[in-house]
């Protein structure tokens, strides 16, 4: 086993660089632009045209699991600055190539935790001083600072609180500068990839098991699908309703001059 895949499988297994497991269940979002889960996991070809024009390196490779290839943003590491050229550059629609707006971005939504948020728990009075006294906390507001749409997208209320708005468009560069430590004190939902019905084609047919609802004398119940029926279920899944148009930035010439 070579250095590198020895590398990869320490980061995976050891430092929990997996991006599908727990610890991105939030900050795991898709490029800006992105069509819906199920879509998008139909148009991707993997090409990786993303990740090599992104001029900020927020574009990651999945290397895991069923969605390998695929490009994700990482807000923990690097975020989306929201310049668009990944959306110019996809060729099969898998990202917008019409969104040049970073306000119509929809890569999914910021939260606050309160309890670790230091410009919260250093106002809040009903936390109480630690050992030597001093008050837990301090005025803070990195996220409403760095945030390119700023009183759009976080706003500071009685100018000490930030409170995420609805114009939030996920870019998570809040993440990225939060200062608290181990954990973040603001976070991303991505889009779509929380919830397991909008969660991708093959995703869905990875599944072991499918729930479907049953009337038993007139009752609503769960029933577990599997074996031939699980099997029966997973064929008719289809990952779009039509065929991808690819649209490649280049036009390729009907013949070669000077082949020899």
């Amino acid at each position: 086993m070579g250095s590198g895949l020895k590398g990869f499988l320490k980061r995976v297994f050891l430092h929990g660089e997996n991006p599908f497991v727990d610890r991105y269940a939030t900050n795991r979002l898709r490029p800006p632009g992105a069509v819906n889960e199920e879509r998008f996991m139909a148009l991707c070809i993997r090409c990786n045209r993303c990740l090599e024009v992104c001029p900020y390196g927020s574009i990651k490779r999945a290397g895991w699991g069923t969605t390998i290839g695929t490009p994700y943003v990482l807000p923990e590491d690097k975020a989306c600055y929201l310049c668009m050229a990944c959306c110019r550059l996809c060729p099969t629609g898998a990202l917008n190539p019409t969104l040049r707006n970073p306000e119509k971005v929809r890569m999914g939504k910021a939260s606050i935790d309160a309890s670790i948020c230091y410009s919260r728990l250093f106002f809040d009075h009903d936390v109480l001083p630690d050992t030597e006294g001093r008050k837990i906390g301090a005025i803070c507001n990195t996220c409403y600072n760095v945030c390119p749409l700023a009183d759009k997208a976080i706003m500071l209320k009685d100018n000490l609180f930030p409170v995420v708005l609805d114009g939030c468009v996920g870019c998570g560069i809040c993440v990225e500068k939060c200062p608290t430590r181990p954990a973040r004190a603001v976070n991303v939902t991505p889009a779509g990839m929380g919830k397991v019905d909008e969660a991708g084609f093959y995703f869905r047919k990875a599944r072991k098991s499918y729930e479907t609802s049953v009337s038993v004398n007139g009752e609503a119940r769960t029933r577990v699908l599997k074996g031939s029926e699980l099997l029966d279920r997973k064929y008719k899944i289809e990952g779009s309703t039509e065929p991808p148009a690819f649209r490649f930035p280049y036009d390729v010439p009907d013949s070669i001059e000077d082949w020899e």
